[in-house]
């Protein structure tokens, strides 16, 4: 692919990105993605030929931009609770921004229902693999004597998703940005209660 075929995908998938988290995936038309790219109908289906494709592409661009994030979160945080608490602040800095509106697999999950079973798919793998990432550095924090030995990390793992994916919901229907701060305590009490038998 050359420079210039390259430019015009990016393009058309950072103004897909930025309208699907403003609009949501379901209220953004490929005409409207089309005119704000500036790109021909005809190059926008070279290399998008459904908005199956560009939304699943989505997806993935938002993965791999998560995934950075909570690297970057885990190198910095001495233990799980300074990794929540950044974790949180970065959440926190999001909402401040008019345009963030929520998780976007969440988002685009929920809009789809089960009509696009390939972006179904992705946000599926998207979870899962944040699941993991949580479960492995959990599992490292184990080994330090942060969580309790006895603890299943992949079940921790799920709980502290799940915590997540719960403040922000909590936030979207409420608009209290205070619900983002009930996770650090949320997953204070999930670590805690995960050594009792």
């Amino acid at each position: 692919m050359s420079t210039k075929e390259k430019g015009v995908k990016d393009r058309i998938l950072e103004t897909a990105v930025r309208l699907f988290q403003t609009q949501g995936y379901g209220n953004t038309g490929i005409n409207q993605i089309i005119q704000e790219s500036q790109t021909a109908k005809a190059s926008f289906y070279d290399y998008y030929p459904s908005k199956d494709l560009l939304g699943k592409a989505y997806i993935e661009f938002y993965g791999r931009e998560q995934l950075i994030l909570l690297e970057k979160l885990q190198s910095r945080s001495e233990n799980a609770r300074d990794f929540i608490l950044a974790w949180t602040h970065i959440l926190r800095r999001q909402t401040r921004n008019s345009e963030f509106a929520g998780c976007p697999m969440a988002n685009t999950a929920a809009q789809i229902a089960s009509t696009s079973p390939s972006i179904s798919e992705e946000v599926k793998k998207l979870a899962l693999r944040t699941v993991d990432f949580l479960s492995i550095y959990l599992k490292e924090r184990q080994k330090k004597g942060q969580i309790p030995k006895n603890a299943d990390t992949q079940s921790l793992a799920r709980k502290i998703f799940a915590s997540y994916e719960g403040v922000l919901q909590i936030w979207k229907l409420t608009g209290k940005i205070s619900a983002l701060d009930d996770l650090p305590e949320m997953v204070d009490a999930i670590i805690k209660s995960s050594g009792k038998k």
